[in-house]
């Protein structure tokens, strides 16, 4: 807010901060230095953002614990049962000649190679399949806490 100063060369009232705003001339020294002083800045109060329940997307949430259940008994028990079916077969008791042509030697480990190799594989699929089904419902819940 500016000061109204009389002008000492014209007599008037003058709201210029160094020059008379009618005649040009010079003002007192004392209207040049203007007192400014901080405003407090506002500040904005947080507004309380809805967070998604955790029972949304409850099916979604079964449908992945299961997967993951699923996979690890998957990748656990299907490498025990091929390592259990190699010793059995590396015995030599040829119960499984009926069954399996390659059963007896080298062709059982290979078999057993198989078998662990394939059940790691679909219990790693099953658990990152279940991991995704998390990261989706994650991305969700950010997405509706930021909007």
């Amino acid at each position: 807010m500016q000061q109204m100063v009389k002008c000492p060369s014209c007599g008037k009232e003058s709201t210029g901060p160094q020059f008379c705003t009618t005649c040009g001339g010079r003002l007192p020294v004392a209207s040049q230095q203007e007192v400014w002083e901080p405003q407090p800045v506002p500040v904005a109060k947080p507004t309380p953002r809805e967070t998604a329940p955790t029972t949304k997307y409850g099916a979604l949430r079964a449908v992945a614990t299961v997967y993951r259940i699923i996979g690890w008994v998957l990748m656990v028990g299907g490498t025990i049962f091929s390592i259990a079916l190699a010793v059995i077969a590396a015995q030599g008791t040829g119960a499984f000649s009926e069954f399996i042509p390659w059963s007896t030697g080298p062709g059982m480990v290979g078999i057993a190679v198989v078998g662990v190799v394939v059940s790691i594989l679909i219990g790693l699929f099953l658990l990152a399949f279940s991991d995704l089904c998390y990261v989706l419902i994650d991305i969700e819940t950010n997405t509706r806490s930021e909007g």
